[in-house]
């Protein structure tokens, strides 16, 4: 690859992981301020869940996972280039995972260890040829597509049903101040349940990876060309219609916080991710700077972490859990994105990466001297 692609995939890789970071704070935080029930929120928090419903939620995880595998491709490459051991990647994945065990300590929804675990799996393919990537990870798809499709139809037999679930401990915990109970409860039960989702979950957050590393092979030999983009853009765009239409139809006189609804929100996920993804893409080549983006994705896990510890004090101090309006909870998030874009522009001045993102290449390389990562 030439100097002006590959400076041109660098800056695609950090844009679009700092705009996939922007979404995934808007998805978390409902959960940082305890779920509620669509049908007892105001009209202003319904027509914003409508709207998370059809452009953020499960879109940002999609891209987040890919991009994981593009990453992976990136990191074995370079440790081929210098002739070093694959455990420096086990080393690595080690480490994400006892990050996601302390973040689980706070918040139930932390996806790194789920991350690792696949990350493990994902070592199972450093040989394979790019095409067997992709088949596998199509494969992987389509059982995950049978899945979710599986309890869509037992929806529409049974009767639909939300997925909230409040919960009254957490709720009962935070009212009273008690940070210690807080961490004995995310401890003996979040976490285990953590711990099980990531076993239900690994097929489908392997497949994203499998199909992020093979993009990534596949483009590094040779670039999308942009009429590639836009074709993908379009038709991306118009797969995603339907469902996004269904959404709509959902939240207007059925459970918008059902089963159904999230069936629809979840495929709609898959094709919007690659909506979003050739958009960035096309910007990029047009020579849109999106600086503020590609500074929060040089320092993603140190803003990811911080999103969780900036919503848990929030939370504390406010003495409350499950009530606070969702038109609120938006604000403050975009406050905190505002906030971290600035912080990470003056940090990067300073550093090369971010405080988490350096204590993770430190302990993947130990006392070795390297500019890999």
């Amino acid at each position: 690859m030439n100097p002006i692609a590959e400076k041109e995939r660098i800056i695609y890789l950090d844009v679009l992981r700092g705009f996939a970071l922007c979404g995934i704070l808007l998805v978390n935080m409902p959960s940082f301020l305890g779920e509620r029930f669509v049908s007892d929120m105001g009209q202003v928090d319904r027509l914003l869940r409508l709207f998370f419903d059809l452009f953020i939620q499960t879109k940002f995880y999609t891209l987040f996972s890919a991009l994981f595998g593009a990453g992976f491709i990136l990191f074995i490459d370079r440790l081929r280039q210098k002739k070093r051991s694959l455990w420096i990647f086990v080393r690595r994945l080690t480490i994400l995972f006892a990050i996601g065990l302390i973040h689980l300590l706070f918040w139930e929804g932390d996806i790194l260890q789920t991350y690792a675990f696949c990350g493990f799996l994902l070592l199972l393919f450093v040989k394979t040829r790019p095409l067997t990537k992709l088949f596998i990870g199509l494969a992987l798809q389509l059982y995950t597509v049978s899945l979710y499709l599986s309890i869509y139809l037992f929806a529409q037999s049974e009767g639909d049903r939300s997925i909230i679930e409040p919960d009254g401990r957490l709720t009962d915990l935070v009212a009273e101040r008690d940070l210690g109970g807080y961490f004995i409860y995310h401890a003996t039960v979040q976490l285990p349940d953590a711990l099980g989702n990531t076993l239900m979950l690994w097929p489908e957050i392997l497949s994203l990876f499998l199909i992020g590393a093979y993009l990534m092979e596949r483009f590094s030999v040779r670039p999308p060309t942009t009429r590639l983009l836009i074709i993908g853009f379009l038709v991306s765009l118009i797969l995603s219609l339907p469902a996004l239409t269904q959404i709509i139809r959902v939240h207007q006189g059925q459970v918008a916080d059902g089963l159904i609804n999230y069936f629809f929100v979840w495929l709609s996920g898959r094709t919007l991710a690659i909506t979003y993804a050739t958009a960035i893409a096309l910007a990029v080549r047009a020579g849109l700077r999106m600086e503020g983006f590609r500074l929060l994705g040089r320092m993603a896990l140190t803003n990811y972490l911080t999103h969780t510890l900036v919503f848990t004090v929030l939370v504390f101090l406010s003495g409350t859990y499950g009530t606070i309006p969702l038109w609120q909870g938006t604000l403050g998030a975009l406050i905190l994105l505002a906030c971290q874009t600035f912080f990470s522009r003056w940090y990067l001045r300073h550093h090369h990466q971010g405080p988490i993102e350096a204590l993770w290449r430190k302990g993947t390389y130990g006392k070795q001297k390297s500019t890999e990562l």
